[in-house]
C-alpha cells in the first residue's frame, strides 16, 4: 500500500487507514468468536479475559474511523 502511493499524500493516508481497519475488523472477528467458544464451552472467566481485549479493538477501530471520516476523506 505504502509503495504503490505518493509519500504524504491522502491517497496513502486512506491505503494505510485501510489497512489498519481490515487488521482490527479480522481481530475483532476473532476475539468475538473466541469470546463466543469459550461461553459455549463454559469458560466464563476464559470470556471475561478476552473482552476488554475485544473493547480495545473496536475503540481502535472506530478511532480509524473517525481519522478517515475527519481528515482523509
Amino acid at each position: 500500500m505504502i509503495d504503490a502511493t505518493e509519500e504524504c499524500t491522502a491517497r496513502c493516508d486512506v491505503g494505510l487507514i485501510l489497512a489498519g481497519q481490515k487488521a482490527e475488523h479480522y481481530e475483532i472477528a476473532s476475539y468475538g468468536s473466541m469470546i463466543a467458544l469459550a461461553k459455549t464451552l463454559g469458560y466464563y472467566e476464559v470470556a471475561e479475559l478476552l473482552e476488554p481485549t475485544l473493547d480495545e479493538e473496536k475503540t481502535a477501530d472506530a478511532k480509524l474511523t473517525e481519522i478517515a471520516r475527519t481528515q482523509a476523506n
